[in-house]
């Protein structure tokens, strides 16, 4: 498509069916001229190819492929560092692969918001089980392109263990050179169950300020269906062997539900 406002930047790992999630759901509510640009990170054969097969439905997706000796959030930092040199369009976005924007317009909504100290708007994350961030994560964020290029930014994880996760970097330089960050406010289902999303576990739900629809969401199942995120509370989910197996069936079913969810929503 001629004239593109915005790239959307996406990781794959194994992720086809989320993929074809996001893929779908941007069509349906995005109203200003954008491409996707997906990067596989090395997933399997079978995923890879019936991840082929999706993006030849969507002409706006551009899909790229490498492989990497590195694994979990150095692996993902540095695939996301690798898409944003791609950019060339004056606003950018990136999505986690089970993350997606549910608002119709969402674009124009948050494109209406920048201003020229807000530069970047995002969905909000938590650490250590309480505290919000009030800076945007990566799960879900829209960039001004020029500003980010300017700051030079790594995305790349560094101590996880010290809350440098992917992306760290951002809060830091966007306000120490006089820029402004707004969040997305996150409502997790372990706790909040009056969203869409309610009755499934461990899922993020966003809302933006002033928007009583829900803005957007991330399934937040790591990089597997078999997820830590279902052991809590649940005493054969802890197993070594077979609570795997029990994992990952339930996050088959969760992951359809939740696509299911995503795209009763975009289509309303």
């Amino acid at each position: 498509m001629p004239n593109e406002k915005i790239t959307i930047c996406v990781v794959s790992f194994n992720d086809y069916g989320f993929i074809e999630n996001t893929l779908y759901c941007l069509r349906k509510i995005t109203k200003n001229p954008y491409k996707v640009v997906i990067l596989d990170n090395g997933s399997r054969l079978k995923n890879y190819k019936k991840l082929v097969s999706c993006v030849k439905k969507y002409p706006e997706a551009t899909l790229f492929r490498k492989t990497t000796n590195l694994r979990g959030s150095a692996a993902h930092g540095t695939a996301m560092n690798d898409l944003t040199m791609m950019v060339d369009t004056p606003y950018f976005g990136i999505l986690d692969a089970d993350a997606v924007w549910l608002i119709k317009n969402w674009d124009e909504i948050l494109l209406a918001r920048f201003t020229e100290k807000l530069k970047v708007i995002g969905t909000q994350d938590v650490v250590g089980g309480n505290r919000f961030l009030d800076f945007p994560t990566t799960f879900a964020i829209l960039f001004e392109s020029e500003t980010f290029k300017k700051l030079k930014i790594d995305l790349r994880a560094r101590d996880i263990a010290k809350g440098e996760d992917t992306g760290y970097e951002m809060k830091g330089k966007y306000l120490s050179a006089g820029f402004l960050g707004e969040i997305i406010e996150m409502k997790n289902t372990r706790n909040y169950k009056e969203g869409p999303f309610g009755d499934l576990v461990g899922v993020g739900e966003y809302y933006l300020f002033g928007y009583n629809h829900i803005f957007a969401s991330h399934f937040g199942r790591g990089s597997s269906l078999g997820a830590a995120k279902y052991t809590k509370g649940n005493f054969i989910f802890k197993l070594p062997v077979i609570g795997k197996f029990f994992r990952q069936i339930k996050g088959a079913k969760e992951k359809k539900k939740w696509i299911e969810t995503c795209h009763n929503i975009v289509n309303s």
